[in-house]
């Protein structure tokens, strides 16, 4: 065969899949046994061209951690040799990952290597779907240069409407990371590198099923094949790349036969192409002088995976809430990460381990009974639970060396409140003592003397104190409170405003909020109106002068259920899915309001509760909580989910009919607009989000914080062709929607969504109609005032 492509370049490594395969702990130990493999291997004369590459660095953390003196000086020595390659990925992440904690071990990596005389330019994923700007900012701002992607298109794309190919990716900074938008990792497998025993989906999708006898032949014939489609397709180059595993699996060993194979091929066919083993950083340096004038791209490399965090929405608030701590920790006390390592490392460590990319075994749809496949479950889960607790501890150092005590019985006593963030205004402050009474409460600013103005509700534990008041960038005020009787609650007969039975149904003039309960909430900013029976008639803004609701189903706050009945088992009904997150036949279902209460009503705030009928649950809740000073409203959604084997989904409409709008969201470094700021060719469907999402126009914005739910939807409510992104402005004009759980995959995603749950969110109207300011202030709101008790 004759080919304008003269050069193979074979990227040998090990997809590191933390879980998938097996347990979590077996594959770390697989994979430290991988490298010592490695080690082994190129010890041995024969294997002098044989390369291994380190696909994650948590892999090379862990080995040197259990390695011996003798096993960490070989590794050092053939890493500046040349024939073991680094890569400055941690994990293969989804889009969960905390940027600023990527940045800070992508550093500490980096560091080490330079210890030993080693400079590390290059990273590689695989596998993953995309791969957030906040993560591209924590390579770049590490002095990576290269990346080396290998998308996999179950249920994804890679961007740019074809692969193979390279391109700058341009952050707001103006630095520049150059990628290989690469094939699937296990092309080389495909190809027949690593002879299969029997003929896997990949290779019969690429080059059918008819296999030659002879290892060499079958890799020159598939091999043939693959680069007549590229050259015919416009390929440029002389040179094409292609990853390798030691099987046909994720958490693969390092296998000498892939060597073997090339020496084989080289005898027959070398005169035609040559096939090279390299690591990445041989491979950055032997084509980075060959590209060309390459485009230059701004924007999100979104993730298609990200519908994952999805299957298990419990376990994903545990892990956001848990993030949220470690950063309020942080803020609170900076000396914390010298005072207290060990539960510093501890939440670090666990946060960055739950947002790696495997949600559990393969087998988690076909086999939901499994002892093995819960056990998996069960344990990538703890990662979100042991970073919340280590985070608690390091929130309740931090509150005691501020002078805090843990005990919260005393009915009066003193109390502080911290502004963590870097912004100013009015902010809601709540915090409970653990008494079963308290008639009434007393709350003097000890500084000012001025008393406050207090709204007690039930809590759990006891008594919750809420009071709203104004700080400055990082301010702390004192409060001291204290119990007094309660006031008297006696109706004054002189004004008809109430009957004898107490119900305030009449139109009045002296209490002029209770009778229109029912029906609306309002205040100096926001008014709602709903009636039974038919859901949520308006949500007006009274600064903009507009009415916010929209028609259908994105309807704000109003949930909605979509199932997609089985007709097939549920791996088949899934697998056909394609990028589709519902089948041809889906049903959606609004819910449908059929009580209002008023649960809360004082001088602070009124919390409405709005019961649904919905489709999929047993129990269904929106309370809404409305400031009377703040222009700010909170809603929660609560539902007691049943258990189902159908393709399901939970949203709660985020949309809003605002005009000349533009949303944007932010996931690590850069606020951007779904749909226009993205590479091409990308997803465009869902996206996850670090704080929420914003409404911007020239005169004001809208935010909306989603703390325990990062899935943003956006698009239409149906089975449709999926359009790529183009980069369109009306692409950021469609319905946007809380995607709350769903269990759209048939491996590896958790198919059981049943259970309790609460969903908090909370809008409020901001002047910054700056992206880059509106997230900003998103950022350092997140972290509510932190009230603790003082001795």
């Amino acid at each position: 065969m004759a080919h304008s492509i003269k050069t193979v370049y074979i990227v040998h490594h090990s997809h590191t899949d933390i879980g998938y395969t097996d347990l979590q702990e077996r594959v770390i130990d697989f994979q430290v046994d991988h490298i010592r493999s490695a080690l082994q291997l190129l010890t041995e004369k024969e294997n002098y061209e044989f390369r291994w590459n380190c696909e994650t660095y948590y892999c090379v953390e862990r080995f040197l951690e259990q390695a011996n003196e003798e096993e960490r000086k070989l590794f050092f020595d053939l890493v500046r040799e040349g024939r073991i390659g680094i890569s400055a990925t941690y994990l293969n992440f989804n889009d969960l990952v905390d940027a600023s904690i990527l940045k800070q071990k992508t550093k500490g990596m980096i560091e080490l290597f330079a210890q030993q005389n080693i400079t590390v330019k290059t990273a590689m994923n695989a596998d993953i779907n995309g791969i957030s700007m906040g993560q591209r900012d924590a390579l770049l701002d590490n002095g990576i240069e290269f990346l080396f992607t290998n998308i996999h298109t179950h249920h994804g794309m890679y961007p740019l409407y074809q692969n193979q190919n390279a391109y700058w990716w341009e952050a707001a900074n103006g630095k520049r990371l150059l990628v290989w938008n690469g094939e699937h990792y296990n092309l080389g497998n495909a190809l027949g590198l690593k002879e299969n025993k029997i003929l896997y989906y990949m290779e019969n999708s690429y080059f059918g099923n008819q296999r030659m006898e002879d290892a060499a032949e079958n890799l020159h014939k598939n091999l043939d094949h693959y680069l007549t489609e590229c050259e015919e397709a416009g390929y440029p180059y002389d040179f094409i790349i292609s990853g390798v595993s030691g099987v046909f699996s994720d958490n693969a060993p390092p296998n000498p036969d892939i060597m073997r194979t090339i020496e084989t091929y080289r005898k027959r066919f070398g005169n035609e192409v040559q096939l090279k083993m390299v690591t990445l950083n041989e491979l950055y340096t032997a084509i980075r002088g060959r590209l060309g004038e390459l485009p230059v791209y701004k924007g999100d490399l979104n993730d298609w995976w990200a519908n994952g965090v999805g299957s298990t929405p419990g376990a994903v608030k545990h892990y956001r809430a848990a993030q949220k701590m470690y950063h309020l920790a942080d803020k609170l006390d900076h000396g914390l990460r010298e005072a207290f390592p060990e539960q510093n490392h501890t939440a670090e460590d666990n946060l960055l381990l739950y947002a790696e990319h495997t949600w559990g075994h393969s087998a988690t749809v076909t086999n939901p009974y499994d002892t093995f496949v819960l056990d998996l479950d069960m344990r990538k889960n703890s990662y979100a639970s042991k970073a919340h607790e280590a985070a608690a501890l390091l929130l309740n150092r931090a509150m005691m060396r501020k002078g805090g005590t843990l005990r919260y019985y005393n009915t009066s006593g003193t109390m502080r409140a911290v502004n963590p963030g870097n912004c100013s205004g009015i902010f809601p402050v709540e915090f409970y003592i653990e008494t079963p009474v308290l008639t009434g409460a007393r709350l003097v600013n000890t500084a000012t003397k001025e008393e406050m103005t207090v709204q007690l509700s039930s809590h759990p534990r006891g008594v919750l104190i809420s009071f709203t008041d104004r700080f400055g960038a990082g301010e702390t005020k004192e409060y001291s409170y204290e119990e007094i009787p309660a006031k008297p609650k006696t109706l004054n007969s002189r004004h008809a405003y109430v009957g004898a039975e107490r119900v305030r149904d009449i139109v009045n003039d002296y209490e002029p909020e209770t009778y229109r309960l029912p029906y609306e909430l309002e205040n100096d900013w926001f008014r709602i109106c709903y009636t039974i029976g038919e859901g949520f008639t308006s949500f007006y803004n009274k600064k903009s002068n507009c009415e916010m609701l929209t028609d259908g189903l994105s309807q704000f706050f109003t949930p909605i259920y979509e199932r997609t009945e089985l007709r097939e088992d549920a791996y088949t009904e899934r697998a056909r899915l394609g990028r589709n997150i519902r089948g041809v036949h889906a049903q959606q279902f609004a819910g449908k309001l059929k009580g209002v209460k008023c649960i809360n009503q004082g001088e602070v705030y009124t919390t409405m509760e709005f019961a649904f009928d919905l489709e999929g649950t047993r129990e269904c809740f929106m309370l809404l909580r409305m400031y009377r000073n703040i222009p700010r409203i909170d809603f929660t959604l609560r539902i007691a989910k049943e258990i189902s084997n159908d393709i399901e989904s939970v949203y709660l409409p985020l949309n809003l009919a605002l005009p000349q709008r533009e949303v944007y969201i932010k996931k690590g470094t850069e606020p951007f607009r779904p749909g226009i700021d993205q590479l091409p060719g990308t997803c465009m469907e869902y996206w996850m989000t670090d704080v929420g999402t914003a409404y911007i126009n020239k005169n004001q914005t809208v935010q909306i914080f989603t703390p325990d739910t990062p899935l943003i939807y956006i698009g239409e409510m149906r089975h449709h062709p999926i359009l790529l992104c183009n980069n369109k402005a009306e692409n950021n004009q469609r319905d946007v929607y809380s995607w709350i759980m769903n269990n759209t995959w048939e491996t590896n995603f958790k198919m059981d969504l049943s259970g309790f749950y609460e969903f908090c969110y909370r809008l409020e109207l901001s002047d910054k109609t700056s992206p880059e300011e509106c997230f900003c202030e998103m950022d350092e709101k997140q972290h509510s005032i932190f009230p603790y008790m003082v001795q």
